[in-house]
């Protein structure tokens, strides 16, 4: 017994003297990688320029005009707003049924500015350089006025011309969809991307709606878009309504 006990006790003192790690500081560093630090593989190089030369082609394709300056931002704003119609008038060529509105995450645009001038294919993709597709979902009233909620507490989101609301206090007031005060209990045909559907941005109370998967990407959307508008002498147009009001 007396052995066992000096056993444990050589043990714990073996285990209270070993080594123990503490992070004591952290410290960060910038490296500059220049281009010229590296040389040129020469066969690489050459056979990558047949496939680049073809994609500069295709991105620098001009596919429309625009005729001044969009500029994205909060609670609304002349990029958000063509954005999110363009979504809601392509959804619509998909479906029989009447959309009621479209919406883009405020982040899924990832440039400030679509400038004043020529658009090329290469500036669509910089708009929208995700594979993101177009769902479809059906949703009641009260889960809408649940989602617009959280647009409001970011401060808004890019949303197609059928909708218009307040924020006050953080959640969305007044809010009309096609002109008409929102129905709690009715149903709404909404177009909203995959990652929003499938409960990106913490919106998981989108998971339980029916959806319809239209398998076409957002931004062939866009694409699209812009070139029936050149083919019928249209050009890009500052849209500057005030959808969403602090």
């Amino acid at each position: 017994m007396y052995s066992k006990f000096v056993l444990i006790l050589f043990v714990s003192l073996c285990i209270s003297c070993g080594k123990q790690y503490h992070l004591a500081d952290i410290q960060n560093r910038s490296y500059r990688i220049e281009k010229a630090s590296y040389p040129v593989d020469v066969k690489v190089a050459a056979m990558i320029e047949p496939y680049k030369l073809q994609l500069d082609k295709t991105m620098n394709d001009v596919i429309g005009y625009c005729d001044e300056e969009l500029t994205k931002g909060k609670p609304s704003s002349n990029l958000t707003n063509w954005f999110a119609d363009v979504l809601l008038d392509e959804t619509q060529k998909l479906v029989t049924d009447r959309l009621d509105f479209a919406v883009q995450n405020y982040g899924g645009i990832r440039v400030p500015v679509l400038a004043k001038g020529d658009v090329t294919v290469g500036k669509i993709y910089e708009l929208m350089p995700f594979d993101n597709v177009m769902y479809i979902l059906e949703l009641k009233g009260s889960t809408v006025k649940h989602f617009f909620d959280r647009m409001a507490e970011s401060g808004g989101w890019p949303i197609s011309r059928t909708v218009s609301f307040e924020i006050a206090y953080g959640k969305a007031k007044n809010i009309r969809i096609h002109g008409i005060p929102i129905d709690t209990n009715a149903v709404y045909n909404a177009a909203i991307p995959d990652y929003i559907a499938n409960g990106g941005d913490n919106l998981d109370f989108l998971k339980d709606a029916k959806t319809n998967n239209t398998g076409a990407l957002i931004r062939d959307m866009l694409i699209n878009n812009v070139k029936s508008m050149t083919a019928a002498g249209k050009t890009i147009q500052s849209i500057t309504d005030k959808r969403i009001k602090e």
